[in-house]
C-alpha cells in the first residue's frame, strides 16, 4: 500500500492557526516533511537553518490534508468546505 497526502501551502503566519482550528473540527491534517539537511544526521554533517531556503520556506508554510481509497464525497466537501472557510478567516 502506498501512503498518498495532499499538500497545500499557506502564508507561514497563518500556518499554525489554520493546522489548529482544522485539527479541532476533526480534520485530521499533518505536516510533511522536515526539510533533509534539518534532520539529525544532516545537522552533524554541518548543516542547518539557511542552508536550503526554499526548502524551508516550504516547510513553514505546508499542511497535508487526508488522503486515502475511503474517504467519501462528503468527507471531502467537508475539508474543502472547513479549509476554505479557515483560510478566509487567516
Amino acid at each position: 500500500m502506498f501512503l498518498r497526502v495532499y499538500v497545500i501551502r499557506v502564508e507561514a503566519g497563518d500556518r499554525a492557526e489554520i493546522y489548529r482550528r482544522l485539527m479541532a473540527a476533526g480534520i485530521g491534517v499533518n505536516v510533511h516533511y522536515i526539510p533533509a539537511h534539518l534532520q539529525p544526521y544532516y545537522r552533524r554533517l554541518g548543516f542547518g537553518l539557511g542552508a536550503f531556503p526554499e526548502a524551508e520556506q516550504y516547510y513553514r508554510e505546508a499542511i497535508t490534508l487526508p488522503l486515502f481509497v475511503a474517504l467519501t464525497d462528503e468527507e471531502q466537501d467537508v475539508i474543502v468546505a472547513t479549509l476554505t472557510r479557515e483560510m478566509e478567516r487567516a
